[in-house]
């Protein structure tokens, strides 16, 4: 146990440094000297790539520092895939992404995603000004557990509303979370939204809850 304690502890402070070599070095080590892949992930690799969203949430990360650590981290876990099982690479989480038709802001989404990259979400990102059946069809396509969708402009975010609205016509078993610039937790309510959140972050915390929510009314 003390190996590995010692092996999470050269993870973590080597993501955190930014120190690419050091992270794959170890994790490759790690998994030659017969360290479970799964526990590499949840013990060693998450948490450190936690700890960095929490520092980029109190302000002592920045965008570009997170932009390199989320890299690292994902390739570390391209190492990792070969020797997982099956059951073993369950994702965290399948969410379908993207900005309501008629809106092509992106920066806010694309910090979303890779919050919830660096999370252990998969997302698949279809990108902006993108129908709203897309949404619906794209879920449909993936049995993904969310389905979140921005929008920034008064002219497009009743389309948010829109598309809560087709979702539940089309009795997809997916939860519908909302975002964007001037939407507030009371507008989301409004819209008949599973979710809102302020900020990527709180995000994060929303689909982990909603995906949980989801996968248990999935197996009642």
């Amino acid at each position: 146990m003390s190996d590995s304690t010692e092996i999470y502890s050269q993870l973590r402070t080597a993501l955190l440094d930014l120190d690419e070599a050091t992270v794959l070095d170890v994790t490759q080590k790690a998994l030659d000297g017969g360290t479970p892949p799964p526990e590499l992930i949840e013990e060693g690799l998450t948490p450190a790539i936690t700890e960095v969203g929490e520092q980029f949430e109190r302000g002592e990360f920045f965008l570009p520092e997170l932009l390199v650590s989320a890299d690292i981290f994902t390739k570390a876990i391209e190492l990792v895939k070969p020797y997982l099982t099956r059951e073993q690479s369950t994702s965290r989480g399948l969410v379908v992404l993207g900005t309501v038709k008629g809106d092509i802001h992106e920066i806010g989404k694309n910090v979303v995603k890779l919050m919830l990259e660096v999370a252990g979400f998969e997302v698949i990102d279809l990108g902006i000004d993108v129908p709203l059946q897309t949404f619906i069809d794209k879920q449909r396509e993936t049995q993904a557990e969310i389905i979140a969708a921005s929008a920034l402009l008064s002219s497009t975010m009743p389309l948010l509303k829109d598309l809560v609205e087709l979702a539940r016509q089309a009795g997809i078993p997916a939860a519908v979370i909302v975002g964007g610039a001037p939407v507030r937790e009371k507008l989301a309510t409004e819209y008949g939204a599973d979710g809102y959140s302020p900020d990527a972050v709180g995000a994060v915390r929303l689909v982990e809850d909603l995906v949980a929510k989801v996968r248990a009314q999935r197996s009642a």
